[in-house]
Formats: C-alpha cells, sequence, structure tokens
C-alpha cells in the first residue's frame, strides 16, 4: 500500500484484513484522492468486497497502469471504480475458499450483488463464472474495450446495468447450473449452460410461467433470422449414438428451440442421455457439425438441474 501523491493511492500485494485497513488510513489521510491505482494477484474476497465498496462510496476511479497485474478479488475492487482503465492485466475466476456450499453461495450472491451494483458487464460475469478457482481468465486488451469493461466516462446508467443477476452458481467442470434473475422482467430462471462460450449453449426453465426451452449463442456473429431443423447428437464411447430431431428458430446471434417433448425419445431421454453421454454435438439441417462441447461434470450439472426443478 502506498500514497503516491495527493490523488493518488496505490494498493500493491494480496488483499487482507490489513490491506483494508491501510487502505482506510490512505484515504481518510487523502480526501482530495481520486484514483486507485491497483497491483494484486488477488487474495480474500471479502477483503475485495470491503474496498471496492469504499472505493464505489467515495466515487473514486480505478488504474490498472502497464506491466500489472489485478486477479481475482482484486477484480472485484477494479470493477467498483467510477472510472476504470486496464492498461496492464485483468483476470477473474469463480469465487473459492470456502468448504460449506451454503456459505459458497452466500459469498457468491454478495460478489454478484456488488458487481451489479458497479455496472459490471454481462459478459464479464459470464467469465467470471466459467473460469475454476484455480484458473485465471486474463481479459485482453480487445475485450477490455468491446465488452465495457474499462469505462472512461459517465456515470452508471440503467444501460450500464447488467441484464442478469447471480442467485446461486456452481462450475461442474464443463458445465455450469445456477439460478439467475433477469433485472428487466424481474423473473428469477434456472439454467443449465456449457462452460464453453462462443457458441455458448443453455437450458433455461422459467418457473413461474412453466417455460423451458434450449439456445445456442454466440457473441461475434450474426444470423438470417427464420427456422431451420437442428439434430442434438450424444455420443457415449461404445454405444450408439442417442440423437433428436429439433425445429429452432434462427435469431440473430444463433438459435433457440423448445425441448424435446415427453415420450420414448423426449425429454426424460434428452436429459438421461444429457447426463451420461461424453460428448455432445449439434448438427444442420445438412448433417454438418455445427458445434460439439465435451459434457464432462454434465451428470452432476444435470442433478443439480432437475433438484432446481424440484424445488421451484
Amino acid at each position: 500500500m502506498a500514497q503516491i501523491d495527493d490523488i493518488t493511492i496505490r494498493i500493491t500485494g494480496k488483499f487482507d484484513a490489513k490491506v483494508v485497513s491501510d487502505f482506510r488510513a490512505a484515504v481518510s489521510s487523502a480526501p482530495n484522492a481520486t484514483t486507485v491505482e491497483l497491483h494484486s494477484p488477488g487474495g480474500q474476497v471479502y477483503s475485495g468486497l470491503e474496498i471496492a465498496r469504499i472505493i464505489h462510496s467515495l466515487r473514486l476511479n480505478t488504474w490498472i497502469t502497464a506491466e500489472s497485474e489485478c486477479h481475482s478479488a482484486c477484480s472485484i475492487a477494479f470493477l467498483a471504480g467510477n472510472l476504470r482503465l486496464a492498461d496492464g492485466l485483468l483476470g477473474v475466476h469463480q469465487v473459492s475458499g470456502a468448504n460449506d456450499d451454503s456459505l459458497t453461495q452466500s459469498v457468491i450472491s454478495d460478489v454478484f450483488d456488488a458487481l451489479r451494483e458497479f455496472g459490471t458487464p454481462d459478459a464479464l460475469i459470464s467469465r467470471m463464472l466459467r473460469t475454476p478457482p484455480d484458473e485465471i481468465y486474463v481479459f485482453s486488451a480487445d475485450e477490455l474495450e468491446k465488452l465495457g469493461i474499462n469505462r472512461r466516462s459517465g456515470d452508471i446508467s440503467s444501460n450500464d446495468l447488467p441484464h442478469l443477476q447471480v442467485l446461486t452458481s456452481t462450475l461442474n467442470k464443463d458445465w455450469l447450473t445456477g439460478t439467475f434473475l433477469n433485472t428487466r422482467t424481474l423473473k428469477p430462471f434456472f439454467a443449465m449452460e456449457s462452460r464453453s462460450l462462443n457458441p455458448a449453449f443453455r437450458i433455461v426453465y422459467y418457473p413461474h410461467s412453466n417455460i423451458s426451452f434450449g439456445e445456442i449463442i454466440w457473441e461475434d456473429r450474426e444470423f438470417q433470422v427464420g427456422q431451420t431443423d437442428l439434430t442434438l447428437v450424444f455420443e457415449r464411447r461404445g454405444e450408439e449414438p442417442v440423437w433428436a430431431r429439433i425445429r429452432a428458430d434462427v435469431e440473430q446471434n444463433g438459435y433457440s428451440f423448445d425441448l424435446p417433448s415427453d415420450g420414448a425419445s423426449g425429454l426424460t431421454a434428452f436429459y438421461s442421455a444429457f447426463a451420461y453421454a461424453h460428448e455432445f454435438r449439434i448438427e444442420d439441417f445438412a448433417g454438418k457439425t455445427i458445434v460439439d462441447y465435451s459434457l464432462a461434470g454434465s451428470l452432476r450439472a444435470t442433478e443439480q438441474f432437475m433438484n432446481l426443478l424440484r424445488q421451484r
């Protein structure tokens, strides 16, 4: 921790209770401070949250200077900046450090409530959810601009607020399950999603309306709106593939479709194939593979998703 001048405070080292205490003292002794420089590998989540809330309440700007890094808990502090600029490395991952599942979800809820308040882009939150605690996703310079992570002017507006609020989230190898709130409609929903992005595959269920559907979403492609036929193919080593033909709506950024109706090759069979297969691919109407996914972790993810449906 260092106070560089009357308007700049620099945080270095791991985030812990001492860094929080030092930061409180620094802002008290520098009432004209406007900017917090960050260089840290991370540390304790709640220390990052505490510093972030101070930064947010005082409307301080945050800056990761060139040759600096700000990962894990540090990223929460960075995102709290009124204006924020990453010239160095910004890295995120899933919340970790709690063995109790309920405590972990409590930490996740606190983190993502704060991130929404800070106007954090949905794309950053999505990558955070999909990156295991023992890995770091570092954003490229292009992503920092394209995804709206850097914020050079203005206050947070309603347009800056993320579309989704994370209520619960669990990453099982290559599949994520969770409970989310659509902050524009104020409707909660459950989702099971691929860790892979671009395209992401997800199954969504809205309990208030008993609506479920699947979708395949690209970040950087545009499609001509219409309809098409797709085939979902589930491969289990040593066995014949299980497949389902579906009619899909072609939307601007991908496909959406109703899940198979119940029956011999319907919804029950679909979830069973999803849980027990090893690989999953999607073919277009001509039988060409559009995308394929590993199903590592899908059994546990499907069990969790079904538990959410039963608790609705």
